[in-house]
């Protein structure tokens, strides 16, 4: 069983969330009951491998479920969470709005349609501001060189632009947030990269100075200012 206090500090941090537009899709739920969701596995995001989209499966995979993961390391390690900051807690639970926060793992497959599918993601959590259409993506580098460059293109507000995906062998350097930054630049709204060991974006106006002044939240990119 969690300790009733540090399950508290759990809720508060939804609580706080939730003051930030994150889970907007449980309006209907408490924050105890998204925190009791979370922990069933029944509120969950997906394990970020592959980059089809959607993949092709000869048998549907189980899904990976990560709040009863979750909930099994924070009571095994107690003591530990109770003196971890709020950053690192609400580090924790906003991967599971999936509307509003992209998690990935770092190292990938080599796949001709990872760019494309970054990009969908990126602009699913967009909140609206970047709505990409005619994707369509190239290899600028040979698939067996150690630094991988994939340019893709996409039309946005009747224009033709184009991002870079950088790889390092199957590690994920750069997804083009410098450049989606200048193209969203004028709605208030930019892509952040939170500092963990996944990659986790989200999107927020000057929300991110709050965050950062009250629960010291960190961020791995900033590349303009709003």
């Amino acid at each position: 069983m969690v300790d009733s206090k540090l399950r508290k500090r759990f809720v508060d941090s939804i609580d706080y969330l939730r003051k930030m537009d994150f889970f907007k899709d449980y309006s209907d739920l408490s924050s105890e009951e998204i925190l009791e969701r979370i922990f069933s596995g029944e509120i969950n995001y997906p394990h970020s491998w592959w980059y089809e989209e959607p993949r092709v499966f000869s048998e549907k995979p189980e899904p990976i479920l990560h709040g009863p993961s979750l909930l099994i390391s924070i009571k095994d390690h107690q003591k530990y969470w109770m003196k971890a900051s709020d950053f690192e807690i609400d580090r924790l639970l906003i991967p599971f709005d999936t509307k509003r926060v992209m998690k990935e793992n770092a190292e990938t497959s080599i796949d001709d349609n990872i760019g494309t599918a970054l990009l969908k993601r990126l602009a699913r959590i967009s909140r609206g501001v970047f709505q990409p259409t005619n994707i369509s993506s190239m290899w600028l580098t040979p698939k067996r060189s150690k630094w991988l460059v994939q340019e893709v293109s996409f039309d946005f507000k009747g224009k033709r632009h184009s991002i870079e995906i950088v790889l390092q062998y199957d590690y994920i350097e750069d997804m083009g947030l410098r450049e989606l930054n200048e193209l969203i630049e004028k709605t208030g709204y930019k892509y952040y990269q939170v500092e963990q060991d996944y990659i986790i974006v989200v999107v927020l106006t000057k929300e991110a100075e709050k965050l950062e002044k009250e629960r010291g939240w960190k961020f791995e990119y900033i590349f303009l200012t709003l």
